[in-house]
């Protein structure tokens, strides 16, 4: 836990770069701080960040442009490496452009099979004080493939009715992404994982298994009414986005993502918050099953149901299928605030509790049964508002506790 301590200690410390050069709101300004986090899925995670800002002739809020490279590793065998370009402003007023290039390459990835019934055995991976396997029908890697993949996707959207601060609340999206997947059966000392006996079973086709790209036209509408977007006291931010994945621009599958996500926020006392967020996704078509993880939307994201950005204190990507189901609900208390360098400072507590599931047709049960759950608490300190660093320990039945250190609030 001490090491786990100085982790958090450190993010904070070393991002005082960033407020540093921040200050200049001219020209160019950068900052950089250690990309530190950790995770019980994927270890300590390790890396640099660099933000690099053009301000141009000031006035420009948060700024002109902005272009981050990120380098990053963990403990658990991934990588995870970015160039994003934001341009708030480029294209004019009320136009904002973004591009993501990413690479990602994880030795363990997690797939326990298809739908919300899948099952998980933790005496099957379970292994001695040297890291040998304990079961040898089975071995420590059964529930793991090999992933490597390399994304691109680009957004554009534009004001279409402004607040009266002059922020937009309804806004059009619109989008080109590409995405090719390579996955790969792990070496499980020479036992077959659960990724091989779904092949031998035809649960996964030639369709799963083979390399391919999956390239989607993205479109949609966002309405946001938000007072902070990185600590909302009020207000709600909802979007509708469909990714329609097809051969018109070289996809190798075709079929069609629709996502709709609400946010919600409400300011119960001075200092106390209630946040709620609801998730839910169809996927139409025959669509490859590493593209069932991916949870959609306007700020869409990699991993699927299980794990710190969905069902806290779940295994991460646990339940994977065609539709999806969330809803997280917390409360959030800031329970004290300082200065100290000049800088604001405040501490905030939060208790939480996600539940969901997918559905497939590998279900025996339909409905909203058998939800899967996750619960806990965190401490989250906020540095001048923007930003935040956070430790949260989340419960589930299956997986126990979970501890995630990350930056920002989930939603």
């Amino acid at each position: 836990m001490k090491r786990i301590f100085f982790v958090f200690i450190a993010i904070l410390i070393t991002s005082s770069f960033i407020f540093a050069e921040q200050k200049e709101r001219t020209g160019w300004g950068w900052g950089g701080v250690p990309a530190l986090n950790y995770n019980t899925d994927d270890g300590f995670g390790y890396g640099i960040l660099l933000d690099l800002f053009n301000y141009k002739d000031g006035g420009y809020s948060p700024y002109y442009f902005k272009i981050n490279p990120i380098i990053f590793f963990t403990t658990g065998g991934k990588q995870d490496h970015t160039l994003f370009f934001d341009a708030p402003y480029l294209l004019g007023k009320g136009m904002r452009f973004n591009v993501r290039l990413r690479f990602k390459m994880e030795d363990f990835y997690p797939y326990y099979g298809l739908g919300n019934d899948s099952e998980y055995h933790e005496s099957y991976i379970k292994t001695d004080d040297d890291n040998n396997s304990l079961d040898t029908l089975h071995g420590k890697h059964f529930y793991t493939v090999q992933c490597d993949e390399v994304i691109l996707i680009s957004n554009f959207q534009k004001a279409l009715v402004y607040r009266e601060d002059g922020k937009p609340k309804i806004s059009a999206l619109a989008g080109l992404g590409v995405i090719h997947v390579n996955t790969l059966e792990n070496d499980n000392e020479g036992i077959n994982t659960k990724y091989r006996e779904d092949i031998s079973a035809d649960i996964l086709t030639s369709k799963d298994t083979k390399k391919a790209f999956n390239n989607f036209l993205k479109f949609g509408i966002i309405y946001d009414t938000r007072d902070n977007e990185p600590a909302p006291n009020t207000g709600v931010w909802t979007d509708l986005v469909g990714e329609w994945y097809t051969k018109l621009i070289g996809s190798d599958h075709q079929f069609l993502r629709l996502t709709f996500t609400d946010r919600r926020y409400f300011q119960i006392f001075e200092k106390l918050v209630y946040a709620n967020r609801i998730l839910v996704e169809n996927i139409f078509g025959d669509a490859p099953f590493s593209m069932l993880y991916p949870v959609g939307g306007s700020f869409r994201f990699d991993e699927g149901l299980g794990g710190y950005r969905t069902i806290r204190g779940a295994y991460k990507n646990r339940y994977i299928g065609t539709t999806k189901f969330l809803m997280n609900m917390e409360l959030r208390y800031r329970f004290y605030e300082f200065t100290f360098a000049n800088q604001d400072f405040y501490l905030a507590a939060n208790i939480f509790y996600d539940f969901g599931r997918v559905w497939h047709v590998k279900d025996k049960e339909g409905g909203f049964k058998n939800l899967h759950d996750g619960k806990g608490l965190g401490l989250h300190v906020g540095w001048n508002e923007n930003f935040i660093v956070y430790a949260e320990m989340g419960f589930n039945k299956e997986a126990g506790s979970q501890l995630y250190i990350d930056i920002g609030y989930l939603y």
